[in-house]
């Protein structure tokens, strides 16, 4: 994560503007400071901690943008005005970063509101270097590529691979597959490819695979169409094939070290250790009802910021299939930021509650009303209007 260490800062008032970025407010808590970035259309927190003669200056990790060459920017705009005696500082921005919005990158607005199904679909969860995403791409001009990926700087290098190759054919999003599968269209995609997993053989619901994700992929997927896994852990496959075979009809296919055209860096270390690498395959064999696309999740007016602030304590709720977690709370004038996780068990949500002048709003990014973010959601309102 980008960040400078100073011993010493002098906070410029706010709202100011530096090169290409504003700096529009801050918000406080006992420990740290949060400051309202802006760069190139992307809202990010800047974060303050520590006191002199050790102060770190670094992105906060919920709403840190999916390009960084934002958030360097913008601490290095901010480095300019407010730090003195800089000690340390990783935030120059690398040649391999992307200088400008690239346009494949999509946030979650444009899957629930924007995204129009015209060409046959490909889904690639957890892609990681990229290399069988592009091969997918690269092969296959008239399919659309979508691939979802937690790891920021994966997104970027795959975007920038399109750029070089000239792929015109892939999206690219930074989001939880667990949960964007809710917004995914019935009968919609053909193949979805889990290649190579984090296994979480010790914590086994972190897993992308899933009975509730298998239950969507099969919505998801067309008649005919392929959800296939490929993973090195003897564990993760025997889950697997067990949740498959729990369907009620199961076309399943299992190969053991079989050689696909492309073969993943990971791949590649696993082969050259002699380990065991399996695949397993489920074929959807019928079609679903249509789905309708999900709502976006909103709020009432709010005129007791005043008494959420005061009276704040971190507090859980737990439903039989979904919680809602307040965790800290950061406040400033007629403005206060609550970090919240919520939704269901195992595939929270990750957001702030944002109020500002009576006006309540999740960020960085839109919350929508999947089977148990409604539930969390009527839960949030309630407690912030009580």
């Amino acid at each position: 994560m980008p960040n400078f260490i100073t011993k010493t800062i002098i906070k410029p008032a706010l709202p100011f503007k530096s090169g290409r970025c504003d700096f529009l407010w801050e918000v406080n808590s006992d420990n740290s400071e949060y400051i309202l970035a802006r760069c190139e259309e992307e809202e990010f927190f800047i974060q303050i901690k520590g006191k002199e003669p050790k102060i770190i200056v670094k992105g906060e990790k919920i709403s840190r943008p999916s390009q960084v060459i934002f958030l360097q920017n913008a601490l290095e705009e901010y480095a300019k005005k407010a730090a003195f005696d800089i000690v340390s500082s990783n935030i120059a921005p690398s040649s391999n970063r992307l200088k400008k919005r690239n346009p494949i990158i999509k946030g979650v607005d444009f899957f629930a509101q924007n995204f129009v199904f015209d060409k046959e679909l490909f889904l690639e969860i957890g892609f990681g270097s990229g290399r069988h995403l592009l091969y997918q791409a690269k092969n296959n001009p008239e399919k659309l590529i979508i691939g979802i990926e937690i790891h920021k700087p994966s997104i970027e290098q795959a975007a920038k691979q399109c750029d070089i190759m000239g792929l015109k054919n892939v999206i690219l999003i930074d989001y939880d597959s667990r949960i964007l599968m809710e917004f995914l269209r019935s009968n919609s995609i053909s193949k979805i490819f889990v290649h190579f997993p984090v296994p979480w053989d010790k914590k086994p619901h972190r897993r992308v695979i899933s009975p509730y994700f298998v239950n969507e992929a099969l919505r998801v997927l067309k008649a005919g169409g392929t959800l296939e896994l490929r993973t090195d852990s003897y564990m993760y496959y025997a889950y697997a094939l067990d949740i498959f075979m729990q369907s009620p009809r199961a076309d399943v296919r299992i190969y053991k070290n079989f050689d696909l055209e492309i073969s993943s860096k990971y791949e590649d270390r696993w082969k050259r250790l002699d380990k065991n690498i399996y695949d397993v395959t489920l074929t959807n064999t019928q079609s679903y009802p249509e789905n309708s696309p999900l709502a976006k999740l909103g709020f009432d007016y709010l005129n007791n910021i005043d008494k959420i602030i005061r009276d704040f304590t971190p507090r859980l709720f737990r439903g039989e299939d979904f919680f809602v977690h307040f965790e800290e709370i950061h406040a400033g004038f007629k403005r206060a930021v609550i970090k919240a996780a919520f939704g269901a068990y195992e595939r929270a949500e990750h957001l702030f509650i944002v109020i500002h002048d009576s006006k309540i709003s999740y960020f960085p990014n839109s919350a929508y009303a999947t089977k148990a973010n409604k539930k969390a959601h009527e839960v949030i309102k309630k407690w912030l209007h009580e």
